[in-house]
């Protein structure tokens, strides 16, 4: 089975994780204990420090790397720290950058119209998908003012949040869940029956968590061959295909 991660990164927090990946060399080792083959990276100073600083520095650093999908983080452009949207997408192109995160939390904005407007809609118009770490109810929010964008929620449990999640799902059909915490026994079989398995994004959340609870997970789950290979790298590299940069 091809595996592709959508959610792992590079370096460390101020409180690094017990086991992270200092390098390329490193994170390729982890990959490779766990028999996955490609990855959505980003680096850990994007989400605890600098977005501008990092996105184009990183991407440079492993453009040479065919295994890595590098991915930017999102900034206000009302601050000066990120160009306007058509310009943003410009260098996107230009670095290889198919895919975006967004770190509320740590970056201290908010995710709507005010801050973001014309940003979201031409990531809608052109099928980016961001990937958003924050809770259920912010990205609930976030869908409403923009229900068009391909919104990834990522770090969705352990604990279960179906009826929050439920709700969103059958609301908003380019809301996806990627699965490095939703690991509940029963979980993905669940939401595969219910809204089929084209919405699960395979996800190890290395380093903040062992990269081989997820990919257990989905590995002994009670679906069809077809809708494992399609959680595990297919419906990413959909996704990818249908971005129009």
């Amino acid at each position: 089975m091809e595996i592709f991660d959508c959610n792992c990164s590079i370096g460390s927090g101020p409180i690094p994780a017990w086991r992270y990946a200092r390098n390329v060399a490193e994170l390729r080792e982890e990959l490779d204990f766990c028999g996955i083959d490609r990855a959505l990276v980003h680096h850990a100073n994007m989400r605890f420090s600098s977005p501008q600083a990092w996105n184009v520095r990183f991407s440079e650093q492993v453009q040479r790397y065919a295994w890595i999908e590098p991915v930017w983080a999102i900034m206000p452009s009302q601050t000066g720290e990120q160009q306007k949207p058509e310009l943003f997408i410009k260098a996107m192109k230009g670095a290889g950058v198919r895919t975006l995160w967004a770190f509320p939390k740590e970056h201290k904005y908010a995710l709507n119209r005010s801050t973001f407007g014309s940003l979201f809609d031409s990531l809608s118009e052109r099928n980016i998908p961001l990937f958003v770490k924050d809770d259920l109810f912010s990205i609930g929010n976030l869908l409403a003012e923009f229900p068009r964008l391909i919104v990834v929620a990522v770090n969705q449990g352990p604990g279960s949040l179906e009826r929050m999640l439920r709700p969103l799902l059958d609301e908003y059909p380019n809301l996806y869940l990627e699965t490095s915490t939703y690991i509940i026994d029963g979980l993905i079989e669940e939401f595969c029956e219910r809204h089929g398995c084209e919405r699960l994004l395979f996800g190890s959340g290395f380093p903040n968590n062992c990269s081989g609870s997820a990919l257990l997970r989905l590995t002994q789950a009670e679906i069809d061959p077809a809708s494992k290979q399609a959680i595990a790298a297919g419906n990413l590299k959909r996704l990818l295909e249908g971005v129009q940069l």
